[in-house]
């Protein structure tokens, strides 16, 4: 790697085993790296955890948060640490020197536009294709494995209703397919649904995905807006499991879903638990390059 990390300090806010393989393989090239947001993390002399946020993100030159994203109130996934960690109040945000880069798998339009204004680099890595893509697969197998574990069923011969069709629904649907399941997937472009039906599964409109929803034992929503509404879940049988995998805001009203007594599952950072090392191994393919590419072109 280049000797550009030679001598650049990192802050990790948040995250999971995945932030701590991307720790180690930062220092490994060279940077000075240390996380936040860790202390419930069993972890050994080889790890710096640092408790002095404010102080940590004036020394840093580079800035990582979890893929998960940022949410609206400026909450950092951070499943290891001891409380909730936010990054918008003004004290923190005063702290972040321009140049800085920050990279994070998104950041809320509000805060990313602070961020600008500050002259801090802002890179969001969720929908670049680098890492969405094949951390869809794991994303699949940990949606699938919560439904087998959450049913009495066998995947095959189920019928699966699958909500949206891109990177994840793609590769849920066909594994759920290559299990044998019964696998509707419901779109909103008309132009998607040949190849739907090119990959053996029966294609759907979402504008009428409401009819189908009787027929379903599980229901998987990839789509991040609200989709399963009240309405739509007063609908399904009491026996339908659901899983959510989209990214904020989800799409189903969970609230609606406790009430009347379905069984129903938000499953977040889901790479980061059912397979980190993977999850890991793609991060640390891609989050030195951008550093080193961001850095080379001075932006």
């Amino acid at each position: 790697m280049d000797v550009i990390l030679l001598g650049l300090n990192v802050l990790i806010i948040g995250g999971d085993r995945r932030e701590v393989e991307v720790y180690h393989q930062l220092k490994k090239n060279g940077a000075n790296v240390s996380l936040y947001g860790f202390e419930k993390f069993h972890r050994s002399k080889d790890i710096t955890v640092t408790d002095n946020l404010i102080e940590s993100i004036r020394l840093s030159d580079v800035i990582i948060t979890p893929l998960a994203g940022i949410e609206a109130n400026g909450e950092v996934y951070a499943p290891f640490g001891k409380g909730k960690v936010c990054i918008n109040q003004p004290e923190i945000l005063k702290a972040i020197k321009p140049k800085t880069l920050f990279i994070a798998g998104y950041v809320w339009p509000s805060l990313r536009e602070i961020l600008i204004q500050k002259d801090v680099i802002v890179k969001e890595t969720r929908e670049m294709d680098e890492i969405s893509v094949p951390n869809a697969i794991p994303t699949a197998e940990g949606a699938i494995y919560t439904a087998m574990a959450n049913t009495k069923i066998t995947i095959h011969n189920s019928n699966c209703l699958v909500l949206g069709f891109g990177r994840c629904g793609k590769i849920l649907a066909n594994t759920l397919n290559a299990l044998g399941a019964e696998v509707t997937v419901a779109v909103r472009r008309k132009d998607v649904l040949p190849w739907i039906e090119v990959c053996k599964m029966k294609p759907l409109l979402l504008e009428h995905f409401t009819e189908e929803v009787k027929k379903a034992d599980i229901i998987f929503n990839t789509i991040p807006s609200l989709v399963l509404n009240a309405e739509v879940l007063y609908r399904l049988n009491k026996s339908t499991i659901i899983i959510d995998i989209a990214s904020h805001p989800g799409g189903v009203d969970f609230a609606a879903a406790e009430r009347l007594g379905l069984k129903a599952f938000l499953l977040l950072g889901l790479p980061g638990s059912v397979a980190p090392q993977t999850a890991a191994e793609i991060l640390c393919k891609v989050y030195p390059d951008i550093i080193v590419s961001t850095l080379k072109r001075g932006e």
